[in-house]
């Protein structure tokens, strides 16, 4: 893109560096006065879904970034910077609905392992051998590098989306390339969730993961070797 189009989106990218400033500052309180249990931590279908939507926001703002500066750049290359970062922000929420939508899918999922692990605590630790195991193998699959691949270069995504002419196609796509971003980085929130959704140190690291895996080119192989630390780690906890 030229140096224009850059200066025109420059209100789009402040605009996210706040949305995720702002969920940081959040997300840090909650982890303060929650701490870092695993699973629900006992919390409602409500609260938990208000909890992990800002958690998401946070966490994932920074991997869509990239993605959602393409897409304003190339679907309104002659629109204003207003008009532009509206769609931006209609991208933005999209991709943002799918990963809270997610958060339903979550709960349901911890709720349940919750309840059959509570009559049977020896069976905890390997449920967490299980998760990590998971993680690790899944990370090594076709399914999590072809949703990568789409998530590394989603040009069929906005070449598909360009030529709709709908007034909410900026938030179907955002939700579209959501779904594959919820396909890519599912068995790492597992690991989240197994670790303590608030656990601060476990949050930064999978954010940082998750913004590298985005970035970086497929030679560094990160994927693949997050996927034998997990494997490394499920052995230790095993043994």
């Amino acid at each position: 893109m030229n140096r224009s189009a850059w200066r025109e989106s420059a209100p789009g990218a402040l605009a996210l560096g706040l949305l995720a400033v702002w969920a940081w500052s959040g997300t840090l309180s909650d982890a303060l006065m929650m701490g870092g249990a695993p699973g629900t931590m006992g919390m409602p279908l409500v609260p938990f879904l208000a909890m992990w939507a800002l958690m998401m926001t946070a966490m994932m703002t920074p991997a869509i970034t990239p993605v959602a500066m393409l897409w304003a750049m190339n679907v309104s290359r002659d629109a204003t910077s207003v008009v532009r970062t509206l769609r931006l922000s209609l991208f933005v929420a999209g991709y943002l609905l799918a990963w809270t939508a997610s958060g339903s899918l979550a709960w349901l999922s911890m709720s349940s392992i919750e309840s059959w692990l509570e009559p049977r605590p020896r069976f905890v630790k390997p449920a967490a051998v299980a998760v990590f195991a998971l993680a690790g193998i899944y990370q090594l699959t076709p399914w999590k590098q072809s949703c990568l691949a789409h998530c590394r270069s989603p040009i069929a995504l906005i070449v598909r989306y360009t030529s709709i002419r709908h007034p909410l196609r900026d938030l179907h796509a955002g939700l579209h390339h959501g779904l594959y971003c919820l396909g890519c980085c599912w068995a790492l929130m597992a690991v989240l969730a197994t670790v303590g959704l608030m656990n601060i140190t476990a949050m930064v690291a999978l954010t940082v993961l998750i913004f590298m895996e985005k970035v970086l080119p497929s030679k560094w192989r990160l994927p693949q070797l997050a996927g034998l630390a997990f494997v490394v780690i499920a052995a230790w906890l095993a043994l």
